[in-house]
């Protein structure tokens, strides 16, 4: 059988292409340079031909009323990206860097319609654009010569994705993704296997909905590791410890289209200070 038993169709078949061509280069044994162009093909989720309906049944349909009557038909989302990079070792560390740029066709976009939904909308937009960097930087700091040693991993991303010239958000950002994305992690390791850490999580603010008229606040969380790692290499354990100062933040947001500068009550809370124990072991 099919659902439902009258309207529109309910399958979509589409035939499309994803070429890539590549290139690396190894200029010594600590640099490496890398590019590649490619093209990206995502097919809409089948739920969605039915549930990102607007077409409805009427009063009087029994348990159906107010509910999706037609599917509706969605395009293959398509991009083609850019990258160019590098990685190496220096002075300063283990590094990698690379960016990018990334034409969108028909992006595949969530959204909450109206305050009275629950389900969000999958929907093509305009034309978009996704572009920005990718860095980390693994370093020693201080290495003593009986093993003991302190190191600095840091990662961070930048990220400006946002509409091409759209007929009702112009250059708008698109919400849910922060800009400014760091990680980073401070490590002390002993000889014998006991470590610890400190680290912290950097984001920047959010926009909430395509309008660009609200955004979720900019947030900082703090943690900490103590851990150890048998000297046979057959079993460790770790304390975790996260969100010290119990921040209360937005760790997602569910997109609307325009909330007018009000606070629409849509971003998921993120998790509040914790402490996780953990053992891992071989039997190998």
């Amino acid at each position: 059988m099919t659902y439902p038993q009258s309207g529109g169709k309910t399958s979509l078949n589409e035939w499309d292409y994803a070429p890539r061509i590549g290139l690396r280069y190894q200029i010594s044994p600590d640099l490496q340079v890398f590019g590649n162009l490619s093209r990206s093909v995502e097919a809409p989720h089948p739920w969605s031909l039915i549930y990102s309906s607007n077409v409805r049944f009427p009063a009087g349909n029994g348990a159906a009323t107010g509910t999706q009557k037609d599917p509706i038909k969605l395009q293959n989302q398509t991009a083609t990206t850019l990258e160019l990079g590098g990685r190496g070792d220096s002075a300063v560390g283990q590094w990698s860097l690379a960016w990018y740029y990334a034409q969108v066709r028909h992006e595949l976009l969530s959204v909450l319609p109206d305050a009275n939904a629950v389900t969000p909308y999958e929907l093509n937009a305009s034309p978009t654009v996704h572009q920005g960097v990718e860095a980390s930087l693994n370093s020693k700091l201080w290495t003593a010569a009986d093993g003991r040693q302190l190191s600095l991993r840091q990662a961070y991303t930048f990220s400006d994705f946002h509409y091409r010239d759209d007929d009702r958000f112009g250059d708008n950002r698109l919400p849910g993704l922060p800009m400014h994305y760091y990680q980073g992690e401070l490590r002390y390791d002993w000889p014998l296997g006991f470590f610890a850490a400190v680290n912290t999580q950097l984001v920047s603010k959010v926009a909430v909905d395509y309008a660009n008229s609200y955004y979720a606040d900019p947030y900082a969380l703090f943690g900490a590791t103590l851990g150890y790692n048998a000297p046979k290499g057959d079993w460790q354990g770790w304390v975790d410890m996260r969100n010290l100062t119990n921040k209360h933040y937005a760790a997602t947001v569910t997109p609307g289209y325009d909330d007018k500068g009000l606070d629409a009550a849509r971003s998921t809370p993120g998790e509040g200070m914790g402490v996780y124990v953990g053992v891992s072991w071989s039997l190998l």
